[in-house]
């Protein structure tokens, strides 16, 4: 017998023992995640994609790969410290996940930089010149000179680190390290600004011939350094940006004298001070000014020291202007009303008649808000119930909640504080809901409240009736327009019911309730979707059609990847639609043949999480806010809600087939995960899903053409 076929024999009798290596089992839940980020690169380097946005997504790529050093890649730096032999939750060497993740983003920050080039000069073509300091002509000068005058200079505090060394720098904002040449004191020679992120990081210049110019506020800032450092009379100054990205966890100490609210007061001004995780500078910098630095922020680990180019805080591409060039950008998709919305003058009245599914960000979310505007102000209102997770800066569901306080109605509010990044506006939130007089409650301790739910009781004749949201995204009309996103507006007793038991739970956690429709976390959700897919098990293994369909962001939880295995080898047909990390690897013989697994990444963000199984016959259909992560099945309050509604279920499936029909921005996530694109065989038509779901609820509208 060859070697080779040794190793064959050994996988399958290993599969039979159910002692598979990691990397057979499982892909790397980092480089997932990666292979995810890729995803985003592929749309910024996709030519079809219009140049702005293309800018955008470059953007996108560098803020999701700021976020994964910052937590991911923190995370497993705390690991490594525990010992050469540490290993990832689903049995990876940490050092192997950190080196390859080392090797992974080379690659694509050299993509990257690639793509960025490529668009500059799709930009160019269009009349739309990037320029720097040594482009400009007398007048081009004369204005950025002005600009840097009045706007930049007195927003700048330049500190002369020769002397007194370089302060703690903070997570994700944009340096210049500056060495001042000529007659100067060696206390003089090297110094530090941070580019003020409260200022517009693109400065668009005057039309010219046609032509416009557009800089970077790093390049503005270097054309009035030599001003700024006039008092040493240099003979040159020159600026090298830099950037630190820090370790993003929070620790709360386990003082329970002190308030929750302290306590994450002061968490979040200790992750001003975590470690450092990723150390960016210009590779054009000189090699003792980049000696200097390192030596003096502490910054030990090599594998945190990144070469970058000559701009740092690319996210920041995400606000690149379009310059009123509708040519540039995506088509226009405005959202739509829903077709029992439209033009009815109240919500409740046609929640009353039949269950309502808003789909974000084809369906406008201002019907949500216009709903709890309906119930501010409505007599026969008597009380809102919410939990918020992230909400929008002037946020107007807040600005309802508080109207519908003022009016006299009975508010409550559970709120997160601990949202990962959104814990300083949470805490604002807060402030701002006590101060209107509603109850705020901060959830269930030692577990994240994560639900989506909305609950409004109403006096309709002698009786109170409760109308309910259950959702999979955030209350949030900044993301609305761009996260992919469903809504249940019911008013359905069995499932209103079971969320007004929900919200007596979150105030009296000694009062957990039965729940015999609502699935939740962490009481719950794994038990009742195992006990699905044992069902769909049992069906294959009588000689019935078995399926189901996953719709989720991430997919990772080791225990319910082997449930899916089980399920592929007894025969259930699975399909997976996984937006970021999938660390199940499909179509491997004897493990996962049955199971397909995509990814779409286009215009809008999927954040939709649906599960739908074949239940012998009877298709059963759930929306969640959880994803299929330890995390969410175990450690947190999420909801998921069964669609009931035969006609929702079947726009449900309408919307999966054109997502599993998508042969433009579908992705196939084979074993190796090498996003490859599914593309269009024979004479098939091109079907962009994200295009072809909004028209989908466009035909839907009264007086709409039954085509598209």
């Amino acid at each position: 017998m060859s070697a080779s076929d040794k190793d064959k024999l050994g996988k399958v009798n290993r599969k039979v023992q159910g002692a598979l290596r990691p990397e057979e089992e499982f892909f790397n839940r980092e480089l997932s995640w990666l292979a995810f980020n890729e995803r985003v690169l592929q749309e910024a380097e996709d030519e079809q994609v219009p140049p702005v946005e293309r800018m955008r997504f470059l953007g996108i790529f560098s803020n999701n790969l700021d976020e994964f050093f910052r937590v991911r890649v923190a995370a497993l730096r705390r690991m490594a410290m525990l010992g050469k032999r540490t290993t990832t939750t689903l049995g990876f060497g940490v050092e192997e996940t950190v080196v390859g993740i080392t090797e992974r983003v080379i690659d694509l920050q050299s993509r990257f930089n690639h793509a960025f080039d490529e668009v500059e000069g799709q930009l160019a073509e269009q009349g739309i010149d990037l320029m720097n300091e040594d482009q400009l002509d007398e007048e081009q000068m004369a204005f950025v000179l002005n600009h840097f005058n009045r706007k930049v200079r007195p927003q700048l505090v330049p500190i002369l680190i020769s002397d007194v060394g370089v302060p703690e720098l903070r997570d994700g904002a944009v340096y210049q390290a500056i060495v001042v040449e000529g007659d100067v004191s060696k206390r003089a020679r090297f110094a530090l600004l941070e580019l003020p992120d409260h200022l517009d990081r693109f400065v668009v210049l005057p039309e010219k011939g046609g032509r416009q110019g557009i800089m970077f506020l790093d390049d503005v800032v270097r054309v009035g350094l030599p001003r700024l450092f006039a008092t040493f009379k240099p003979t040159a100054v020159s600026a090298y940006g830099i950037k630190v990205t820090r370790d993003a966890e929070i620790d709360m100490d386990d003082d329970l004298s002190k308030s929750l609210l302290e306590k994450m007061r002061k968490g979040i001004a200790k992750r001003k001070h975590g470690d450092y995780v990723r150390f960016l500078f210009d590779r054009t910098m000189p090699e003792e000014l980049l000696k200097f630095l390192i030596r003096k922020l502490g910054v030990v680990d090599e594998a945190n020291i990144i070469a970058g180019g000559r701009y740092h805080n690319r996210r920041d591409l995400i606000g690149f202007p379009d310059l009123d060039r509708p040519d540039l950008v995506f088509r226009k998709m405005r959202p739509l009303p829903h077709r029992h919305l439209k033009g009815k003058p109240s919500i409740f009245a046609e929640v009353a008649k039949r269950d309502i599914l808003l789909h974000y960000p084809y369906h406008a979310f201002s019907q949500l808000v216009d709903m709890l505007r309906e119930a501010a102000i409505d007599p026969k209102v008597t009380a809102i119930r919410i939990n918020l997770y992230r909400v929008a800066k002037n946020s107007h569901i807040i600005n309802a909640l508080t109207s519908a306080a003022m009016n006299g109605k009975e508010v409550q509010v559970v709120i997160e504080l601990q949202a990962r990044f959104d814990e300083r506006n949470n805490i604002k939130v807060t402030q701002s809901l006590q101060e209107a007089g509603i109850q705020v409650i901060f959830g269930v301790a030692g577990l994240k409240t994560h639900s989506k739910l909305l609950l409004i009781a109403r006096k309709e004749g002698r009786q109170e009736r409760l109308y309910a949201h259950v959702g999979t995204g955030n209350f949030n009309e900044a993301t609305a327009g761009v996260f992919g996103d469903l809504a249940l507006l019911t008013a359905d007793r069995r499932v209103a019911g079971e969320v007004e038991r929900l919200f007596q739970f979150f105030e009296h956690n000694y009062q957990r309730g039965v729940f015999r429709h609502l699935i939740v976390s962490p009481y719950s959700t794994r038990r009742r979707f195992t006990q699905m897919i044992d069902r769909e098990i049992a069906e294959a293994k009588a000689g019935r059609k078995a399926w189901m369909i996953l719709k989720c962001n991430n997919l990772t939880d080791a225990g319910m990847i082997r449930k899916l295995y089980a399920a592929s080898q007894a025969g259930v047909d699975i399909k997976l639609i996984v937006r970021g990390a999938c660390a199940l690897r499909a179509g491997v013989k004897g493990l996962s043949e049955h199971i397909e697994a995509f990814s779409v990444v286009g215009r809008f963000l999927e954040h939709a999480r649906l599960v739908a199984f074949g239940a012998g016959g009877k298709p059963e259909f759930y929306i969640s806010s959880a994803d299929w992560m330890t995390r969410n099945l175990d450690r947190r309050i999420e909801v998921s809600v069964p669609i009931y509604d035969e006609t929702l279920q079947a726009e449900i499936s309408a919307m999966l087939d054109l997502q599993l029909k998508d042969n433009v921005k579908r992705r196939k996530l084979d074993k190796k995960q090498r996003n490859r694109y599914v593309s269009a065989s024979g004479d098939m038509p091109d079907i962009e899903s994200h295009k072809a779901i909004y028209a989908f609820y466009k035909r839907q509208l009264p007086g709409a053409k039954s085509k598209p």
